[in-house]
């Protein structure tokens, strides 16, 4: 903790593209059944040996990563070919250890497309409105209700459904106050 202040985090984000789900076992518990494909490996080493070496470049003295019991100590910025030589013995090595169910932690920072928009009902959870099919007046307004994940920060497409779904709320709410004269 001593050194938190001069700490740096990163994340990769990609995209998923097979999913997963989450089913009731036979005791009643919610269970999440998820496999890491290849495209996602191969998506999540490309991301991280970018972030290794944005890092270096930026000075790093040392770098911690899961696939390691032990943080690994960059040689110093006036020796940039032992930097070098220890930055790519670590990418090839987080390339041959990739990541170990259980090891390295993978998770969402941006879930999409858990309630899917749609014209469809059998194919969506929500209308265009926002509205769910099959709960009148129940609205999702967040990026769950993209069709699919957009593999980069939802904030700014959020802000517009959000916007979009307001407006459709305050000429619902508008066509049904009775009139006044």
């Amino acid at each position: 903790m001593l050194n938190y202040p001069s700490t740096a985090s990163i994340i990769v984000l990609t995209r998923d593209k097979y999913g997963g789900e989450v089913r009731i076992d036979k005791n009643g518990v919610a269970r999440v059944y998820y496999k890491v494909g290849d495209h996602l490996v191969r998506s999540l080493l490309q991301g991280l040996e970018k972030a290794l070496r944005l890092f270096e470049a930026a000075g790093a003295e040392q770098i911690v990563l899961p696939q390691f019991d032990e943080p690994v100590i960059l040689p110093p910025l006036s020796d940039p070919k032992g930097r070098e030589k220890v930055l790519e013995r670590i990418i090839k090595e987080t390339q041959d250890i990739k990541f170990p169910l259980y090891k390295v932690p993978l998770f969402s920072a941006h879930q999409m497309g858990t309630c899917r928009m749609g014209t469809d009902r059998r194919a969506s959870v929500v209308k265009p409105t926002c509205e769910a099919w099959e709960c009148s007046g129940l609205y999702v307004i967040d990026a769950s209700c993209f069709p699919t994940s957009s593999g980069t920060n939802p904030m700014i497409t959020t802000y517009g459904i959000a916007y979009m779904a307001a407006q459709g709320l305050v000429q619902r709410q508008a066509s049904s106050l009775p009139s006044r004269y």
